[in-house]
């Protein structure tokens, strides 16, 4: 069940990351990230009051504290997919993030297995693929997108190697603390924002589709966490790490489905190279 967790814990980031970045492009960030945290909150009080599991001052602190973590990567990553190209975002911070999340379990003791080993290979070749975008008229995409989410990359693995510390016996009770730490961040960045807006920022009207962004992100980004926990519970950081192609595959393919983005062959080749290391990492 791990490997099932943790595709469903991509496919909701994805569409977490996807909905944020467009959110982003038509709201503050700030605003954003707020009105997420908020839903996020009230969401994860029911799934873990719903989840078998008990709260503990530990659980709750460490949650926290991966909240803040998670929190600072969260405006980093919309404004990466702000930029673009929604593809090539995902795919950094899937390729980042695989990196760090092997380094740190392969420390926390984690096994590799040639089949492991393997699917690692074909996870960095994947995302490699994915992320591989020719030219349009001569002029490359911009890099500011890719660099962003590079330092986002870095604060999510520092979320989940957090997180995946919690007691077992906490059950969901940790993301409660968490998105409290990510919330803090928001209303931190939120505020900020106002003073140096002097308040302009929230003059302007925040459309209905807007704000469904919004909520869809805080709903979907709490969908990943749950997946996450229960992922961590029943697998290990370096099986989490091989599965992470998972998201650029399924963040092109929300970016071509969705935005209509174009796919290259290339990242269609990826999109395979990625489903084989997927297979080896179930085995």
């Amino acid at each position: 069940m791990a490997v099932v967790y943790a595709l469903l814990n991509a496919l909701s980031v994805s569409f977490s990351n996807v909905l944020g970045g467009q959110a982003a492009k038509r709201m503050p960030v700030a605003v954003v990230v707020t009105i997420a945290g908020f839903t996020t909150i009230v969401l994860s009080l029911v799934f873990a009051v719903l989840m078998p599991g008990t709260p503990s001052t530990a659980g709750f602190w460490v949650g926290f504290l991966a909240g803040l973590l998670g929190g600072s990567g969260l405006p980093v990553a919309y404004r990466a997919f702000a930029h673009g190209p929604v593809g090539i975002v995902g795919a950094v911070l899937a390729v980042v993030g695989t990196a760090w999340l092997t380094i740190a379990g392969v420390v926390m003791g984690a096994p590799i297995t040639p089949l492991r080993l393997a699917g690692l290979v074909l996870c960095m070749l994947a995302i490699l693929l994915v992320t591989y975008r020719p030219p349009v008229d001569g002029v490359r995409p911009s890099i500011r997108g890719p660099l962003l989410a590079i330092i986002a990359a870095t604060l999510f693995t520092g979320f989940v190697v957090t997180i995946s510390t919690t007691p077992d016996a906490d059950g969901l009770w940790p993301i409660v603390g968490a998105r409290l730490g990510v919330t803090s961040v928001a209303v931190i960045l939120l505020i900020v924002m106002l003073i140096r807006t002097r308040g302009s920022l929230l003059t302007g009207r925040i459309r209905r589709r807007d704000l469904l962004m919004a909520l869809g992100t805080g709903a979907t980004d709490i969908l990943g966490n749950l997946f996450l926990v229960l992922s961590l519970q029943t697998g290990d950081l370096v099986l989490l790490a091989i599965l992470s192609p998972a998201a650029p595959i399924f963040t092109a393919i929300i970016g071509r489905v969705f935005l209509a983005e174009r796919m290259t062959r290339w990242q269609i080749l990826g999109l395979g190279v990625g489903s084989a290391a997927l297979i080896l990492a179930s085995l």
